[in-house]
This record gives structure tokens, C-alpha cells and sequence, in this order.
């Protein structure tokens, strides 16, 4: 974290803002992990007024350092003081719907981080559990897989994924580029843990972005980059 060379006023604004702060509501649910979280226009309507009111106010960016992409969230106050925090983002220029919605992730943790607020389910670590880690004094197991999702549930997932792309329901490039932020973390891990399926979701991909028609979805996504600049 990078701060100015004061933040005492900051940081006295920032306690009383938290003091009224109240978390966001969780009025988003995972289909694949069945946990709920709070979208991004949710946080920002649940921090963005109580931190106006006391001269406080966050901004994102993003910014390139060497290969890789970061997201800079920045906390204001109105007297210059400031305070910052970094999150690398991953850089593929060829899959600009996946930066997409990797951004939006991101932005949503960062605020909320931020804030000092919770948007989503405690999973009691269990997705950042690690080999080597303990609990309760015993090893933890290792994850078989690279990603949060067991074998079975990716399968599972991407079955799922098959068949909305398979349905006939997508008459648009929108639709297809909805779909797949919606199954953004199970495409990412099936590209490392399960290679063959990741080659066929591919091949469907790239034969319905040479037949559908080229347009926007028929409905926006609410957590996308897109629908919040709309809230604003």
C-alpha cells in the first residue's frame, strides 16, 4: 500500500465514515460456486454517499508495467491526503471480454477492500487453502485441481456452458460475450485443468462468432464494466 506523507486527516474522516458504513447487500449469486456476492454498482451505492459526505471519495485505474495489467484503487480526501492500493490483472489483449470481466472482479474486491466493508459469502478460507497450510493443528489436503472448482463441478459447469452455446438461444455476438463472462472462472480454470474441454468450448466459440449476428446482448450484464459506468 502507498499512502501521502500524511493521513491523519484521512484517516479520522475514514473511521467515521466506516462507523456508518453498512456492508453491501449480497444481491448477486455465483451459479458455479452457489455463494452470493454484492455487484459493483451495489458497493458503490452502499460506500459512494457516506464517503462524500465526509470529503472522501475512491478512483480506479488502471495502469501497465512491463507484460502485465494492474488495477490502481486510490482513496481520496479532500485535504490531497491519499491512500492506494495495487491488483495485477491478466493481460490478454485477444480476450478482451475476459479482461473484462477479470477487471470488474477485481474492482469489486479492491472497493469493498477499501471500505472495510464485506460484499460476499466468508467461505472460512477455503478457496485459498494451500499444501503445507494447517487447521485445527492437521495438514490441510492439497487441492487436486489448479482452480476453486472439483473436477466433477467443472465438468459439470462446463457441460452447462456447452449447452447454452449449443441451445439456439444466442442470436447475437452480445449474447455469446455475455455468456462467457457469465462462465468466465470456469472457462479460465478449464484452459488449465481440463485442456481438451477448453479446446472444444473453444471450437464452438469461434464457430458461432462466424454465424451469429453482430450485435449487443439482449440484456446487460449488471456487473459489467459497461452497466456501472451507466449507473453512475
Amino acid at each position: 500500500m502507498k499512502t501521502s506523507d500524511t493521513i491523519d486527516a484521512l484517516a479520522t474522516d475514514l473511521a467515521t465514515a466506516q462507523g456508518e458504513m453498512k456492508n453491501a447487500t449480497l444481491n448477486r449469486v455465483n451459479p458455479h460456486f452457489k455463494s452470493k456476492y454484492a455487484d459493483l454498482a451495489g458497493i458503490r451505492d452502499a460506500t459512494a454517499p457516506i464517503l462524500a459526505k465526509h470529503g472522501l471519495t475512491i478512483t480506479q485505474f488502471t495502469t501497465v508495467e512491463g507484460e502485465s495489467l494492474v488495477l490502481c484503487t486510490r482513496l481520496l480526501h479532500k485535504s490531497g491526503q491519499w491512500m492506494e492500493g495495487e491488483y495485477p490483472l491478466p493481460m490478454a489483449l485477444d480476450k478482451p471480454q475476459a479482461m473484462g470481466s477479470a477487471l470488474t472482479y477485481a474492482r469489486r474486491y479492491a472497493w469493498s477492500a477499501a471500505c472495510g466493508i464485506s460484499a460476499e459469502d466468508d467461505d472460512d478460507a477455503n478457496a485459498a487453502q494451500n499444501s503445507g497450510a494447517k487447521a485445527n493443528g492437521k495438514p490441510v489436503e492439497k487441492p487436486a485441481w489448479r482452480g476453486p472448482m472439483k473436477v466433477t463441478e467443472l465438468k459439470a459447469a462446463m457441460r452447462e456452458l456447452s449447452e447454452r452455446m449449443n441451445g439456439g438461444s444466442l442470436g447475437t455476438t452480445g449474447d455469446l460475450e455475455a455468456v462467457q463472462e457469465e462462465y468466465a472462472a470456469v472457462i479460465e480454470q478449464a484452459k488449465h485443468d481440463l485442456p481438451e474441454w477448453y479446446d472444444g468450448f473453444d471450437g464452438t466459440r469461434k464457430r458461432l462468432l462466424s454465424t451469429l449476428m453482430v450485435g449487443p446482448a439482449s440484456a446487460a450484464d449488471p456487473d459489467s464494466p459497461a452497466s456501472y459506468e451507466a449507473a453512475q
